[in-house]
């Protein structure tokens, strides 16, 4: 996929408004993917039965290589059975969390998305536009500085509307 299609996606369309998390509470790479996914449980984007197999892929998806792209963001990411849209949520850590980053820096910026395996042009789409939002230094000193929820998910789609 293009990159001109890539940024076409709403990202908008797959955000978990009600999973935003403004701080997490993790202060461990492990921790923070259990927390994100128990955010995603309550907001009733996931079952809870799917909820430990969600962090063993995500965790294994990280063995594979970080997620970290850089400027204290990381895309943790990968398919789950069962699901019939993707699905993202942003999460926010105050001090940094050690996602194993190449760059060897803290993550501060977490949006993890997950997808049904079946639609892998849809994975591919979201994820390239969430990093071209990821290396939009406005956008992410507006989202390090939002205080609530809703100031976060409003920052989605202001950027889908630029875009």
């Amino acid at each position: 996929m293009d990159e001109k299609r890539s940024t076409e996606v709403s990202l908008s369309d797959f955000l978990a408004k009600r999973a935003t998390r403004v701080a997490l509470e993790a202060t461990e790479a492990l921790e923070a993917l259990e927390e994100m996914t128990a955010a995603l449980v309550k907001a009733k984007r996931i079952e809870q039965g799917q909820a430990k197999g969600l962090v063993k892929a995500l965790a294994e998806r990280e063995k594979q290589g970080s997620t970290g792209i850089g400027q204290g963001c990381a895309i943790p990411h990968c398919s789950l059975d069962g699901l019939n849209k993707t699905v993202m949520m942003i999460a926010r850590s105050e001090n940094g969390i050690d996602f194993n980053c190449v760059t060897g820096e803290k993550v501060r910026v977490f949006v993890l998305v997950v997808y049904p395996p079946h639609l892998d042009q849809e994975r591919r789409a979201v994820l390239g536009r969430i990093v071209h939002l990821c290396r939009n230094t406005n956008w992410l000193r507006f989202l390090k500085a939002a205080r609530t929820t809703r100031e976060i998910n409003d920052l989605v789609s202001e950027y889908d509307n630029e875009g």
